[in-house]
């Protein structure tokens, strides 16, 4: 049955590559920014122009598309798709996937973190994807968290539907695609770098990726994090109940009821319906060891049989058993307390032993959590990605450059300090 699935999943990209299926559904301007606009907000912000270099106006369009979903009938997804202006040759393709999200609905907001990286990346030079995921934004259906395959069929038909639309608005990209992402969306754009290579279609070839702080071990180091205090114990609910409606893990009516009291009653309020309530309020209530939310008896099923259905499939949305065929570098910090930076070491461990040579990995900060490094795995990504846009192919894997390496380094000592001094886990974007 898995493999009737998995022919199902690239038979169907394979369909779209040979002009059977029309996935864009609808696209609308949603909003503009020339120079001037752009130079005010970086200014708001205190984003200095030196690393981020304002080159373009922008225009940002709202998508809708038909992707594929995991029973194989199409479902509607949203995405954001950020258009520089102006180019005067041919831009490459960037595609960011967005750390976790638990509700409903989505704004096009320049005061959103995730959604300026996009709009940054933009005015330098890329087209840039957003996309919400299936089950987020203004999606169809119940979003399956942290699930390889409907991350990546996400990202893969929403390249389809760029295509589409580039055709519509005569825009004309090169051959280049770079694909990236933050914690969850680590995940996800690793997923599709995987399922891209393996689909091998010659339109959509991946130049290079650079997941930042991703959880690529679900089954081994992420998984520590059930019997621990935790930041952000709404890890293992969300991951219970998106992998009970993906593959029915464990044999039961209403995967509430392996919650003990009161959680069995307040998740459905979070999951369940229009999903209007956010991941801080339900982290307010969970208990701090995320597995004391969950009956013993379920627990112990985890713990005591190697072949208890929910171990099986966190097995199979690990991403570290394969071999990439297109330069990867792995940022993370050592300081994160949400996602352990092992995930990446074992990444670079596992794909080196294989003989992987073109993989970088890069320990941002020994001190900076999960979204106090934000910013400067973003920086690291961007440097990485112009290398190669710049470059061609085969770029040597440097650093930054000298001058702006000194710079973020005062910048990044300043927020380790800041950080250390009143431990609040900030983003600084």
């Amino acid at each position: 049955m898995k493999n009737y699935f998995l022919f199902l999943f690239f038979f169907s990209f394979s369909a779209v590559l040979f002009g059977q299926d029309t996935v864009l559904v609808s696209y609308q301007l949603a909003k503009q920014h020339n120079k001037e606009t752009l130079k005010a907000m970086w200014k708001k912000n205190k984003l200095p122009q030196l690393f981020v270099p304002i080159k373009h106006d922008v225009d940002i369009y709202e998508i809708t598309y038909n992707g594929r979903w995991i029973d194989g009938s199409m479902r509607k997804a949203t995405g954001i798709y950020y258009v520089p202006k102006g180019a005067s040759k041919a831009l490459p393709i960037m595609v960011f996937g967005h750390g976790t999200e638990i509700h409903k609905g989505r704004q096009i907001s320049d005061d959103n973190a995730q959604q300026g990286i996009c709009l940054g990346s933009a005015t330098g030079g890329y087209y840039v994807l957003y996309p919400d995921y299936f089950g987020i934004g203004g999606g169809e259906g119940n979003h399956l968290y942290q699930h390889a395959q409907s991350e990546a069929s996400a990202i893969i038909y929403m390249l389809y539907a760029i295509q589409e639309l580039n055709t519509k608005l005569g825009i004309v990209t090169n051959d280049q695609l770079f694909l990236t992402g933050y914690s969850q969306g680590a995940h996800a754009s690793f997923a599709a770098v995987k399922a891209l290579e393996k689909l091998n279609n010659p339109r959509l070839k991946v130049t290079a990726s650079s997941p930042m702080s991703g959880a690529y071990d679900m089954s081994g180091e992420q998984a520590k994090f059930m019997f621990q205090e935790y930041p952000r114990p709404f890890y293992l609910p969300y991951l219970l109940v998106s992998y009970q409606e993906a593959y029915h893990i464990i044999d039961i009516d209403n995967i509430y009821n392996i919650f003990v009291s009161p959680y069995d009653s307040i998740l459905p309020f979070f999951f369940e319906g229009e999903r209007t309530h956010g991941l801080w309020e339900l982290n307010k209530i969970l208990p701090k060891i995320p597995k004391e939310a969950v009956k013993k008896e379920y627990i112990d099923m985890f713990l005591s049989d190697p072949n208890f259905p929910f171990t099986t499939r966190l097995n199979e949305n690990n991403l570290y058993d394969w071999i990439p065929k297109t330069p990867v570098q792995l940022c993370y910090c050592k300081g994160d307390r949400e996602v352990s930076f092992h995930n990446s070491e074992k990444v670079y461990e596992e794909m080196t032993k294989k003989g992987k040579k073109d993989i970088k990995i890069n320990n941002i900060s020994s001190s900076l959590d999960h979204n106090t490094c934000a910013l400067f795995a973003v920086m690291a990504t961007k440097y990485f990605f112009d290398r190669y846009k710049k470059q061609g192919k085969n770029p040597k894997m440097k650093d930054v450059p000298p001058f702006k390496k000194m710079l973020l380094g005062i910048l990044k000592k300043k927020i380790e300090k800041k950080y250390l001094d009143n431990n609040k886990d900030k983003a600084y974007m």
